[in-house]
């Protein structure tokens, strides 16, 4: 019985590593920006592994103005690593940073279905942030923290880190609305 519970606890840890690997926001036509980024993330018994992350971010309306909302979609496009055992569900907040005209944050949140063992965890986040000053705004991803239910296991949750150097996985201009008619001419 005890090893069965190691094991079970070992494949449960395993479960989360990869599932973090997932997780690091379709609102509107704007184009995406593709992007790699390498988080380290701990793993309840198995601890800290290494993870690329492959994924495009996408922001709408793409002409932004202080005030009002902007909607982004995280998309994991490829993963590293696969799921050794089935994941009922899963669930994942990850903070997104930005800077340049602004310097501030704000979380994406997305939840996932069943996933086969040996296959790529994918799935989406959404969130939005409101901009308060015009410019240029890049955003980062930050903290990813993973929860993923496993049968007879229950939920276990991994934290990931991005390391550096953070890649900017999109950039939004934000603008007055006279300038936006403008260009539209």
């Amino acid at each position: 019985m005890t090893k069965s519970i190691r094991r079970n606890t070992v494949t449960a840890a395993t479960v989360i590593a990869i599932g973090g690997t997932a997780v690091v926001a379709p609102y509107g036509p704007a184009e995406a920006s593709s992007f790699s980024a390498t988080y380290t993330c701990s793993v309840p018994v198995l601890g800290s592994r290494p993870v690329t992350i492959n994924g495009r971010l996408t922001a709408s309306p793409e002409r932004a103005t202080p005030g009002r909302p902007v909607r982004f979609q995280l998309h994991i496009s490829r993963l590293n690593l696969r799921t050794p055992v089935a994941i009922d569900s899963w669930t994942a907040v990850a903070e997104i940073d930005v800077t340049g005209a602004q310097s501030t944050s704000f979380r994406m949140t997305g939840t996932g279905g069943p996933v086969t063992p040996r296959q790529p965890i994918s799935g989406d986040l959404f969130g939005s942030w409101t901009p308060r000053a015009h410019g240029t705004d890049h955003f980062r991803g930050a903290n990813v923290a993973l929860t993923a239910k496993v049968a007879r296991i229950g939920r276990l949750t991994a934290g990931c880190t991005p390391t550096k150097p953070r890649p900017v996985m999109e950039t939004v201009t934000v603008t007055s609305p006279s300038a936006r008619q403008n260009t539209d001419l």
